[in-house]
């Protein structure tokens, strides 16, 4: 008996389990920058694959920890069959809660490019956004001393 609800509640935990991405499109961009418009914002883009994304991401979660007016978005650029791991690695981040986005388009070179026409898809990339919506595009690992001064204008 315990072994069928075992196999009962592994099977179905699979289909349960939902792994909060939200599709990020050619207009994803957009729509967030007016939603969070006249807030500090961090859009953070990076992938399952890249050590140094994961470091920014712990990095994120250690400095937004103190900081909980500045609002988060992250986006993997991995397709949607790496959510599993996607959601491992935002885990061992300690992020705050946020907005957590997956590539959804096919054509990922015009999705990029939609995104940021001066971007050729280096990772770690990050778009600060101050108050008053100006943005600093960084590619690359966050220096300390950048994001200190950042979080501190």
């Amino acid at each position: 008996m315990k072994l069928k609800i075992l196999l009962f509640l592994l099977f179905f935990s699979h289909f349960s389990f939902a792994y909060e991405f939200m599709p990020f499109e050619i207009n994803t961009r957009n729509v967030i920058e007016k939603k969070y418009l006249n807030q500090p914002l961090i859009i953070s883009f990076w992938s399952i694959d890249c050590p140094y994304c994961i470091d920014d991401l712990k990095k994120l979660g250690k400095a937004l920890s103190k900081n909980k007016n500045v609002k988060l978005i992250t986006v993997c650029v991995d397709g949607k069959e790496s959510a599993k791991k996607a959601d491992r690695i935002l885990s061992l981040a300690h992020l705050p809660e946020h907005e957590r986005y997956q590539y959804a388009e096919v054509d990922e070179d015009k999705l990029r490019y939609s995104i940021d026409p001066t971007w050729y898809g280096e990772l770690p990339r990050t778009y600060f956004y101050d108050t008053a919506h100006q943005v600093t595009p960084l590619s690359g690992k966050i220096s300390n001393s950048f994001l200190d001064a950042w979080l501190n204008k």
